[in-house]
């Protein structure tokens, strides 16, 4: 219960920042804000015992961080903070583009984003929550890497599409949503933007499902229980998503179809990779 309970904590004190900082606060557009805001908090996740704390987010996270130890093996400490790290990393990047007015490329901001949008995070968390190692041999395994980029998109292009409205009501112009930087880049209409996301996630679950029984033929005790634990985090994120006030705001709804969407892009073979060049690799980790 204690590593649950911290799980909670972590992804409150996440949720906030991420809304203060990094998508609504005037710091999301400062390149030089940011990062001194990410150095100071990347101090405290490598010595919360010596690093300042002189604001709310800084002694919350150096809060956190001092419990963590008590609830983890070095390993899960050391992969935590190496998604975490990398994830406050990414928000650099997406505050460099915002100040100059850049818009990058689809496949550059799916490649930080699978970083910067904190999912990859998640695949830390089960380990400390039931008190299990995957090993090291299974962990840094080419395929589990391609599995984590494909685990992390697919909740990661869902949150795209449930929370762009709260986006456009409440964050700045900008291009950090898939959805825009589609409508973008293809010159299509939102309502078609939409549906490609929609695709995308498709063909990024139906690999994320050859590829988890792929490596589920061999796999030990330990990795077969992260495996799982992955499908339970993308289950929960779904029903999370579509039932929090903090994208469901009964005051101010989204003015959503009643029915699924219809893509034009359905017909598509869902084996084959997307032509996206940061991410077409994750096919040529199937097998069969």
């Amino acid at each position: 219960m204690p590593a649950l309970q911290w799980t909670s904590d972590f992804l409150m004190w996440l949720f906030a920042f991420d809304d203060e900082f990094c998508d609504e606060g005037p710091v999301a557009a400062s390149p030089d804000a940011t990062l001194l805001i990410i150095t100071k908090l990347q101090r405290i996740v490598e010595v919360p015992w010596a690093a300042p704390t002189d604001d709310n987010y800084s002694a919350a996270l150096h809060e956190l961080r001092l419990r963590l130890d008590d609830l983890t093996t070095p390993v899960q400490t050391a992969r935590w903070s190496a998604s975490f790290r990398a994830y406050l990393q990414g928000q650099i990047w997406m505050a460099a583009n915002g100040a100059q007015g850049r818009i990058p490329t689809l496949s550059d901001h799916l490649a930080v984003r699978l970083d910067s949008s904190g999912v990859k995070i998640f695949s830390t968390l089960s380990e400390i929550i039931h008190g299990y190692d995957l090993p090291a041999a299974d962990y840094e395994r080419h395929d589990i890497r391609g599995f984590v980029e494909v685990f992390a998109s697919i909740i990661g292009w869902s949150n795209d599409l449930v929370s762009y409205h709260k986006e456009r009501e409440r964050s700045q112009e900008g291009y950090g949503n898939i959805v825009d930087l589609i409508a973008y880049e293809r010159g299509c209409t939102l309502e078609e933007a939409v549906s490609e996301t929609a695709m995308m996630h498709t063909r990024a679950m139906a690999l994320y499902l050859r590829l988890r029984d792929q490596i589920l033929r061999d796999a030990g005790p330990e990795l077969r229980r992260w495996i799982t634990d992955c499908d339970s985090w993308i289950r929960a994120d779904y029903d999370w998503s579509l039932t929090t006030n903090r994208y469901v705001n009964p005051e101010n709804p989204a003015d959503l179809p009643a029915g699924s969407a219809a893509s034009p892009f359905q017909e598509r073979e869902a084996d084959l990779p997307l032509p996206i060049a940061s991410i077409a690799w994750w096919w040529t980790l199937l097998k069969d």
